[in-house]
Formats: structure tokens, C-alpha cells, sequence
């Protein structure tokens, strides 16, 4: 039958993830919507030093003096902080994950403090086209729509995933297994698109309870108000280790795809010195290194 889940653009690498998502606080990231220019947005920065004098990083040499965008020092990047372990808030409410340990690396290349301003997901493409922010790293996946409306530096491949309650008292399997059933997930993320897609090919139509944020949803299917949360993989399975054995995720990801670091079109320049950036710590052992730290070493790019 058709559907998205057969259709994505992007095919990638399968993803088997032993740790990964949400500390049950707030936010999560997967898609834009016009109506929301991304919010008041509370920043939330980590740094990459330069030792005073040098216009380029030390074991670095990523030179950025032509970059417009950088010329303050500092890459400002929005995100939606709530989507363990890619980007969320540790105990102290600083910005954290694999995604933040990557921006960092790429900054210290650069020679520029990262900055991370969070923002609502569905928000984000529009505040980054009205110039409020540098970039974006916020798991969000490359997909065709997306890809109309800004450049993307993919960096880590993943799917979606289903978590359901601990047993999985309902057989779900598949996402046709979703048909007739409630499911909760994040508004605007790329998971509403394939629910939506999928209950148009269901003889009993999906539920779909959209929530501001992941952890909400997750609440929502720990309080019984959903059989099943949907998120991109990794997410989903962090959040069913986090949840002392009420969840459980359901092995099966979903059409794996890459997530993007979001440029502007009209960013030349900065799109050229994230991908060297990239390009460097791939080389140099460090893009494993930090995915390691995180046990999402089978999300790698090639």
C-alpha cells in the first residue's frame, strides 16, 4: 500500500540504538510550521575558546574570517532542547547531548563560541529564514518539503520508532498496527506526516494526539491516554530506558533518514566551513568519538 514510510528521499543506514531520549522535561524537534516564528527564545550557551591572539582555533584551521555570519565570534544555533540524547538540558539546565558535543567540536575547529537558543521546533525553519539564528541543529530530517526551504550538512542517520507500554499489550508491531489505536507525538515533527499518511491507508482511521512537546507525549501513553508514542528512533529508545520499566520500544525503526544541519540558502560561506568542520572530525576520529560517548555509533554518516 502507499505510504511515506516508503517514500522518504533519503535512504540511510539502519539504526539500532542501546540508549537515547527524553528526560521528561520539554521539547522535541522535527518540523516547521508557518504560522510560528519559533518563540521567545531562551539562550543557552556552550563555548569554544581561542587562545587570545589567534584568529584561528588552535589544531583547528578552519578559517571563518570570511563568513558573515561569524564575524561577532559566535555561531548561534536554534534548536528545540528537549529531545535526549540529541540535544536536551542537563541537571543544571545547561545544553547538552550529541548534538551539542558536536556543535562544540565544530566551534573549537572554527574558532567561535557556540551559542544554543531554544526554541519551538515547529517555529524554527521560519526564525532561521528571518535571520534569528545562524542554524539549526535540532534533529530535524532531511525530507523533501524542508529541503525547498533551506540547505541541510546531514550529520547522524535515523528512523522513527514506536514505544509502547511495558509487554506491549496491544501486538504492535508495524505501523499498521497503529490503525484504530490512539497515538501520541510531537506536533510538527516528521512522525505526524507518516501517521497521517498511514491511517489514510487504515480501514479504522489513527488517533493522532499531537503534543507541544515529546515528553508530553510520552506522558500521555504512561497515563494510558495513547497506546503508543511515536518519535524518531533514538528519542523513543532513551525514553523507554528512562522510564523504569513502563515502557518499552519496539525494535522495528522506520524508514531511516538523515538529520541536516539547517543553513540558509543564501549562507555560502558558513555552509562551506560547517561542512570542512564536519569534514575534519569525521577524518580525524572525533565524529566516532562523540557518538561513542552517546552509544549511537550506528547512527554514523559515511
Amino acid at each position: 500500500m502507499a505510504s511515506v514510510f516508503k517514500r522518504m528521499r533519503y535512504a540511510a543506514l539502519g539504526l539500532v540504538v542501546v540508549a537515547a531520549v527524553s528526560a521528561f522535561a520539554a521539547g522535541c524537534g522535527d518540523d516547521d510550521d508557518d504560522g510560528d516564528d519559533g518563540g521567545e527564545p531562551t539562550t543557552q550557551a556552550t563555548t569554544s575558546t581561542t587562545p587570545e591572539g589567534e584568529e584561528t582555533p588552535a589544531g583547528g584551521g578552519i578559517d571563518v574570517s570570511g563568513v558573515p555570519e561569524l564575524t561577532d565570534g559566535t555561531w548561534t544555533i536554534g534548536a528545540d532542547i528537549a529531545y535526549a540524547p540529541m540535544e536536551f538540558e542537563d541537571d543544571s539546565g545547561e545544553p547538552t547531548g550529541f548534538s551539542v558535543d558536536l556543535a562544540n567540536a565544530m566551534g573549537e575547529l572554527m574558532g567561535v563560541e557556540v551559542a544554543f537558543e531554544n526554541g519551538a521546533f515547529d517555529g524554527l525553519i521560519p526564525a532561521l529564514l528571518s535571520e534569528r539564528y545562524d542554524t539549526l541543529i535540532t534533529s530535524m530530517t532531511i525530507n523533501d518539503e524542508r529541503d525547498e526551504q533551506v540547505d541541510f550538512i546531514p550529520y547522524f542517520n535515523a528512523g522513527s520508532g514506536i514505544i509502547v507500554a511495558a509487554g506491549n499489550p496491544n501486538g504492535i508491531q508495524t505501523p499498521a498496527d497503529l490503525c484504530g489505536r490512539r497515538v501520541a507525538v510531537q506536533q510538527g515533527t516528521i512522525q505526524v506526516e507518516l501517521l497521517e499518511t498511514q491511517s489514510g491507508d487504515c480501514d479504522e482511521a489513527i488517533n493522532i494526539l499531537q503534543f507541544p512537546t515529546d515528553p508530553e507525549a510520552v506522558q500521555a501513553l504512561i497515563a494510558g491516554q495513547a497506546d503508543a508514542e511515536m518519535a524518531d528512533f533514538p528519542v523513543a529508545a532513551y525514553s523507554a530506558t528512562q522510564s523504569d520499566g513502563a515502557l518499552e520500544v519496539i525494535p522495528n525503526q522506520i524508514d531511516p533518514a538523515p538529520y541536516g544541519i539547517a543553513v540558509r540558502p543564501d549562507s555560502d560561506e558558513l555552509e562551506q566551513a560547517l561542512q570542512d568542520a564536519m569534514d575534519q572530525l569525521i577524518e580525524d576520529g572525533t565524529y566516532a568519538d562523540i557518538l561513542e560517548e552517546w552509544n549511537l555509533a550506528a547512527g554514523a554518516i559515511e
